[in-house]
Order: C-alpha cells, then structure tokens, then sequence
C-alpha cells in the first residue's frame, strides 16, 4: 500500500517537472529578447535567500511541492494530461504556490534545491527527512478534504 502511495508521488512529481520544463521553454520562444533580460535581471535580484534554510522549511516546502500535484489535478481533473491550455493553467497556479512559499520563508527554489543535495549527503537524516515530508504531505492531504 505504501509502496502505491510513493510510485503515484513519484508519477505525479515528474509529470509536474516535465509540464514546467515543457512549459517553460515554450514562454522562453515567445518572450522578446529585451523583455526577457530585464525579467532575467529581476529574478536574479528576488532569488536571493533571506534567511538561512532550516530541515523545518526544507520539509514543508518539499511536502507542498509533494502535494499541490495532487490538489491541481483534482481541481482541473483528467483534462490537465490531455488539454494544454489546461496543463498550463495547472502550472501556473502551482508556480505561483510554490514562489509564494519561497517568499514566505525568504528562500530560494535553488537554496532548497542545494539543502536537499546537501542534506542527502548523510543518508540516515535524509531519510527521516523524506518521512518528514510524506507525514507533511498526508496532513496537507487530510486538511484538503
């Protein structure tokens, strides 16, 4: 039963990273050159992290990045695999939970991005991380419902 829990987790989690990786170089070929250097110039002004991360923000951002698969696919349905300008929707309103949880803890996705490799470096406290989340997720799931 676990082992279901974490292959749909796993499913879910690259489908989300392939329709951002698809989706992002689509907006890439659309945005003029000028445009794109000054958003470039301000994202790299915002993506500096404010505060130091810590295993708490690492768990909860990584739970919300676990879970909101699942709350967009139930919000949009079947048609989020099938429909692109439903696919898109669903990206965006994922990209815009996750960069408001970065703002709110004053991170980065790349300063959580590097914690995790770092983290997994020792793989005992990475695996009570990992726990960490899955628990984090299952709560965000219950309190969904």
């Amino acid at each position: 039963m676990m082992k279901g829990k974490i292959s749909i987790m796993l499913i879910t989690l690259v489908t989300v990273v392939l329709i951002v990786s698809f989706g992002c170089d689509k907006k890439q070929e659309k945005a003029p050159a000028e445009k794109t250097e000054v958003v470039e110039k301000s994202q790299k002004e915002v993506s500096k992290p404010s505060v130091e991360m810590s295993d708490e923000i690492y768990v909860d951002i990584k739970a919300h990045q676990t879970y909101l698969p699942d709350k967009y696919t139930k919000k949009y349905g079947k048609k989020v695999h099938t429909d692109p300008e439903t696919a898109e929707k669903f990206l965006a309103d994922f990209n815009r939970e996750m960069e408001s949880l970065y703002k709110k803890y004053g991170v980065t996705e790349k300063s959580v991005e590097d914690y995790g490799v770092k983290c997994s470096d020792d793989i005992a406290h990475f695996t009570i991380l990992m726990e960490r989340v899955n628990k984090r997720a299952e709560e965000l799931r219950k309190a969904a419902k």
